[in-house]
């Protein structure tokens, strides 16, 4: 059931691609899809009946990904136009342990349009993020942001198992910062 949903996903971008849903659109997005499924397996997700979708999650990954590129765009304007503009760059390690390449490409993409922030590297085992910081005030703040952002994919995204262990990782954190 979930491949034929994926195909379909497929063949509506297909559609969408071309702008107007007309049969032999349809029917060409269709077959492509097919094809697709057919010849390059790895197209699919691992995990078909691990994958969740939490749309009250989802609002909240739209929401903050919204108010960060607001905020970007207000501070590097400001920068911008600013006589005595201190600009100072860095780029950041951030670690995300446990990160599929599903979640990581999404966190990465909302850093990519947030201005401001771009993804410059990433490298496996374990899994870290290279983001470069255009104005950078505070490295953990960096850090804390790009963890939240990943939480919140996590959370709108992720299956079950990874949630459970992102909110254990969470309330051990809490703990240590309280003792």
């Amino acid at each position: 059931m979930a491949i034929v949903a994926y195909g379909l996903g497929l063949a509506l971008i297909w559609v969408l691609a071309w702008g107007t849903p007309t049969p032999a659109n349809i029917l060409g997005g269709l077959a492509v899809a097919a094809l697709l499924l057919v010849v390059v397996p790895d197209v699919r997700p691992r995990s078909w009946g691990r994958l969740r979708v939490r749309p009250i999650a989802v609002l909240r990954l739209v929401g903050f990904v919204l108010v960060q590129a607001v905020t970007a765009n207000v501070q590097l304007t400001r920068a911008i136009i600013s006589k005595d503009a201190h600009i100072t760059t860095a780029v950041i390690a951030v670690p995300l342990p446990g990160c599929s390449d599903g979640l990581l490409t999404l966190i990465t993409n909302a850093l990519a349009i947030t201005p401001g922030t771009l993804p410059i590297e990433v490298a496996q085992e374990p899994t870290t993020v290279y983001v470069h910081a255009l104005l950078l005030g505070d490295i953990d703040q960096v850090r804390r942001s790009v963890a939240h952002l990943a939480a919140l994919a996590y959370h709108a995204f992720g299956p079950d198992e990874a949630v459970a262990a992102l909110e254990d990782l969470q309330r051990a954190q809490q703990r240590e910062t309280a003792s």
